[in-house]
């Protein structure tokens, strides 16, 4: 499901790309929930997620009706902690890595990562992809399934000036298992 006026799928992001880099993001639980450029909302047996792109970052929204979750990977004032490689409690996980790669590898993720997302939607699973206009390899993409009760999440930002991909991976364990 996605907000009126806000497309699913692969989306033009109505902004120009800013240069940034994987040095640049931040991480955050705390972040206050920012108007995105392009949302998609699941509801799966154990609980809703909502993956919101905010350009050449991200906010991931979980809920399982007992825990919620604001996910940020952004480059916005006042968010100071540098991008972790993990955190983990005993209910939710994050990882994230930068892979440095050439002008082929990086069109070879972007490739990969429109044929993905592409496919999870024809799963009816929750997935967007965000292009910036005129910058064919600069995308950010995120996707989402459940695993039993767990709900999980994987983001990519490509940043072709800086030859990054950095991708994450986020997990609610449990969600919905206490209802």
């Amino acid at each position: 499901m996605t907000a009126p006026g806000i497309a699913a799928g692969h989306v033009r992001l109505d902004v120009a790309y800013a240069d940034t880099s994987a040095r640049q993001l931040a991480f955050s639980l705390s972040a206050a929930i920012r108007e995105p450029l392009a949302r998609c909302d699941h509801r799966f047996e154990s609980g809703t997620v909502s993956l919101r792109l905010l350009g050449a970052s991200h906010q991931i929204l979980v809920d399982d009706g007992d825990r919620q979750i604001c996910e940020t990977v952004a480059c916005l004032p006042g968010l100071d902690r540098p991008l972790p490689g993990s955190v983990s409690d005993e209910s939710y996980s994050f990882t994230s890595s930068v892979e440095h790669c050439d002008a082929e590898r990086l069109a070879e993720v972007v490739g990969d990562l429109r044929d993905r997302t592409a496919a999870h939607r024809s799963a009816g699973l929750p997935a967007l992809l965000g292009e910036f206009p005129g910058q064919p390899l600069a995308v950010t993409a995120a996707i989402a399934s459940a695993r039993g009760d767990d709900i999980v999440w994987q983001t990519w930002h490509t940043y072709p000036q800086s030859a990054e991909v950095v991708t994450t991976t986020g997990e609610l364990r449990g969600a919905g298992s206490s209802r």
